[in-house]
């Protein structure tokens, strides 16, 4: 019998040693696929950026432009309007009293602050302030510089004036304003000069904000010093440093790379007057960017677009990773033929407890998002499913973690059956934020219309009555979701309860009544789906109320019915303006089944740019949903004969529906 146990244990090792040379030739031969794959990510990877970069450059240049021109047009409309120019003749002659050109000036504001303009000055050909918004300042002179600016209107052309910054030896007129001026003529010859004026930090730097991509990129203004005439994305980390807002090198007063070359191109007579860097280079913070710029020489001023090398070449960095591991791998792989069985067996138990969160054992991974994993668990001593949330180490910051605890609290206050259901949190053997909850068995809405098509309305409506339900709770406890969108809605099958309603996510909430609360928004880049945002989250992203949920509601009810965006755009700048001011088409228009009219006005009333003329209530939207559920229902039996057709359960786990949104 000895003498048997010794063969078998001899053939055993055998075995194991042929397994791992094979195992080790695999290796070898998927590095080498690897470092061939791996020089062909780089070369297209910098073909991608530098498509993205130039197109996002070029976006945000069209968009400053056409807003240039907007205000420009506006002033020369004024300056030509039938009413408007006769009284700024006849104040230019002299012939009526200051009072009567500070009507104009009010009629003048009133016109063009639709446009984002607050101040307005009619100013003679010497210079001279016949009327202003700045009362006091009337029959006084402008500043030489100021009036310099305003040179192109006496030849009769409109003009633009960058803004200027604090230090430049710029006058009052100049810092940290836009300006756009237009001449006032009698007949052919020009008597005067209106000119409109904006704070830069309204609708000038909003130009900008809205085209940051990515999580690390900004795009930028700046005058030939390379200083800052737009806002900063690191504006806070600029000032814990004690750094200017300067495209400077920190530390130093040398320029960075990418001002470096605007500026040499806009000292040269001729050539290209904009470029591209795809080598890493620090940036005004020290950290390694990429970015485009372009000089804009007939308004004086760069614009330009950066981001983290980091960020922007990500994908080089998992290869890299990648074939680290595949390197340890291999040496794990070599090293075991040395390890005594009871060594190996030790190692293998480590592992298993480092699979312990709490009292939940983590089965299989489920999901995969930016910042988080989704595992399928089971309570060490109920063995109870639950599905268990961890926070990936490289975004355990201060910010990340506080939105996971804020996520865990927010949701645990709330009880609704449509709501997930939060057990436990805590923080694993590696320090991981983590949290387990209710484990669904379903598919998100955006799926389900991927998958099938738009729905009937009732059905559609059938569903969103439940998403109000618990957002209904969410706002009686004062709780604002603020990141409703299909991937964040489940459709599940709750212990044979079919087609119930269940809302994720409450990482971005907000606590309406306290002022206190900790608004990451404030920090961070705009957080959600623009898609799925009201106009007044994009532009205040901390003040959006209960109307906001109710507008996002709206879009997943349009896309449920249509299958379609709500905005079909190519670039989130086009997505951003055009949910500020774009009117969706109805869902009638797009919907493959019969809408009722109702419905279509609900959605379309949800959907409003202002929130005062949506329903101001999930109570009342919830009571829209009931009177369309009264003449068209959803029943049990359709719910029934849906799920027994499209519902493959335990036996085929690879076509069950995901069950979460990480």
């Amino acid at each position: 019998m000895v003498r048997a146990a010794r063969y078998h244990l001899r053939i055993v090792i055998q075995s194991l040693d042929r397994a791992r040379l094979v195992l080790l030739l695999l290796l070898a031969a998927i590095l080498g696929v690897g470092l061939w794959a791996y020089r062909s990510v780089d070369g297209s990877l910098h073909e991608i950026r530098a498509a993205g970069l130039q197109a996002l450059l070029a976006t945000q240049v069209e968009a400053l432009e056409q807003w240039i021109g907007e205000g420009r047009h506006e002033a020369e409309q004024l300056a030509a309007d039938a009413t408007l120019r006769p009284a700024i003749v006849r104040l230019a002659r002299g012939d009526v009293k200051a009072g009567n050109g500070q009507l104009a000036i009010e009629h003048i504001l009133q016109e063009a602050g639709r446009i984002g303009m607050r101040s307005a000055h009619i100013v003679d050909t010497q210079g001279r302030l016949l009327a202003s918004s700045d009362a006091e300042r009337v029959g006084r002179g402008v500043t030489p510089d100021f009036f310099a600016h305003l040179a192109p209107a006496l030849s009769g052309r409109s003009a633009f004036v960058r803004p200027y910054r604090s230090g430049s030896g710029a006058g009052p007129s100049l810092l940290g304003r836009v300006w756009v001026a237009a001449p006032v003529r009698e007949g052919n010859r020009i008597v005067a000069i209106l000119s409109l004026g904006a704070p830069a930090q309204d609708r000038f730097a909003a130009l900008f904000r809205t085209a940051r991509p990515g999580s690390t990129g900004e795009a930028l203004a700046f005058d030939a010093e390379g200083w800052l005439l737009s806002e900063s994305r690191h504006a806070e980390a600029l000032a814990r440093r004690g750094l200017a807002p300067r495209l400077a090198l920190p530390d130093s007063e040398a320029p960075t790379r990418l001002a470096a070359a605007a500026n040499a191109a806009r000292a040269a007579e001729a050539g290209a007057r904009e470029g591209l860097l795809l080598d890493p280079y620090p940036n005004y913070l020290g950290r390694d960017s990429i970015g485009a710029w372009r000089w804009l020489a007939e308004h004086d001023f760069g614009v330009a677009v950066e981001m983290s090398a980091g960020e922007a070449y990500a994908p080089l960095t998992y290869l890299q990773i990648g074939f680290s591991l595949i390197l340890l791998l291999m040496a794990a792989v070599w090293l075991t033929g040395f390890l005594p069985p009871q060594v190996l067996a030790e190692l293998l138990r480590r592992g298993d407890r480092a699979r312990q969160f709490g009292p939940y054992r983590l089965v299989r991974q489920i999901g995969e998002g930016a910042l988080a994993n989704v595992y399928l668990a089971r309570h060490k001593l109920l063995k109870r499913p639950a599905a268990v949330k961890v926070l990936k180490q490289q975004s355990t910051s201060d910010e990340w973690t506080a939105r996971f605890q804020r996520e865990v609290q927010s949701a645990s206050q709330l009880g609704h059956p449509n709501t997930i259901t939060i057990y436990d949190y805590g923080v694993g053997p590696g320090g991981e934020f983590w949290y387990a909850m209710e484990y669904l068995e379903g598919l998100a809405l955006s799926d389900l219309v991927e998958r099938y098509g738009p729905l009937p309305p009732s059905r559609a409506a059938w569903i969103l009555r439940q998403a109000c339900a618990s957002l209904w709770e969410a706002h009686a406890h004062g709780l604002v979701h603020r990141d409703i969108k299909p991937q964040n809605i489940m459709l599940c099958d709750v212990h044979g309860e079919r087609d119930v309603v269940k809302v994720l996510d409450f990482g971005l909430v907000k606590q309406m009544s306290d002022e206190q609360t900790r608004d990451l928004t404030g920090t961070l880049r705009i957080l959600g789906t623009p898609l799925y945002m009201s106009p007044e989250r994009i532009r205040h992203p901390g003040d959006a109320d209960a109307r906001a949920d109710i507008y996002a509601l709206g879009a997943v009810g349009y896309f449920l019915l249509t299958g379609r965006r709500l905005f079909e755009t190519e670039t989130e700048h086009d997505l951003l303006y055009q949910a500020m001011h774009v009117v969706p088409p109805l869902a009638s228009e797009h919907a493959p089944h019969p809408l009722p009219v109702e419905f279509d006005a609900l959605i379309a009333r949800c959907l409003e740019k202002d929130p005062d003329r949506r329903p101001q209530s999930m109570a009342e939207v919830a009571s829209a949903l009931d009177a369309v559920l009264v003449y068209q229902p959803w029943t049990r039996r359709q719910i029934n004969d849906w799920w027994d057709k499209h519902w493959v359960s335990e036996d085929h786990p690879e076509r069950r529906f995901r069950v979460t949104n990480p």
